[in-house]
């Protein structure tokens, strides 16, 4: 995965960022977009052509400070929205395209250190614990198709999204490969994860596969 994010980030610009923050604890941090990068260019997608794809991001604290401790938000309308960062440090509020383009600024209630932000594609699977291979190679074939017409001239760099990975709260869960002749075989656990790429020669006649609990998050990568 680290090495899918550097090839990402080193495609397209500020896929990772550093946000300095200051001494107080009501900080202006900076505009909006800069905390949802590329956000503006996924929401341009046609909605038929993202149903299985979403962009995500994460704040991490350099000096260890617990996600649950960091607050940001922006102001609209003389509300306070918060950024809503759950306890792995991911934002989950979503503002939509008028807003992004507004671009108001965004506060921080961190004292001191710095803030990395990371931002990864996620799939967007109906169902579960079980998933249809369908629903895996169309969730590839979208992140893939947005990659290549966000990168342009660079899209021969760009990297090629192959592989799902499952993450669990826990240690991976039992996890079985159902093929179409009905025959069945484990799937590649890797502690709190399970690896899976459908679009593997040997995976050519896979038609779903079932997990023995759900995951909190499928990541794309290469």
């Amino acid at each position: 995965m680290r090495s899918c994010v550097l090839l990402i980030a080193s495609v397209l610009s500020g896929f990772l960022s550093s946000i300095a923050v200051g001494q107080s604890v009501e900080r202006e941090a900076g505009p909006l977009p800069r905390f949802y990068p590329h956000q503006e260019t996924y929401l341009e997608i046609e909605a038929e052509r993202r149903t299985h794809f979403s962009l995500t991001y994460t704040v991490a604290s350099e000096d260890g400070i617990p996600p649950a401790e960091i607050d940001m938000w922006y102001e609209q309308d003389g509300e306070r929205v918060s950024l809503a960062i759950d306890g792995r440090g991911r934002i989950t509020h979503r503002p939509d395209a008028e807003t992004l383009a507004n671009a108001p600024s965004v506060f921080i209630n961190q004292e001191g250190g710095g803030m990395s932000l990371n931002m990864q594609f996620e799939a967007i699977l109906p169902g579960g614990p079980d998933y249809a291979v369908a629903d895996l190679n169309l969730a590839l074939g979208q992140a893939n198709h947005a990659m290549r017409e966000a990168a342009g001239v660079a899209a021969l760099f760009a990297p090629n999204f192959r592989t799902l990975i499952f993450v669990f709260d826990g240690p991976a869960p039992s996890a079985t490969a159902i093929m179409a002749d009905g025959s069945s075989r484990a799937l590649t656990a890797q502690e709190n994860r399970i690896i899976v790429r459908p679009r593997d020669r040997s995976m050519r006649n896979l038609t779903r596969i079932e997990l023995g609990d759900r995951p909190f998050r499928v990541l794309l990568d290469s």
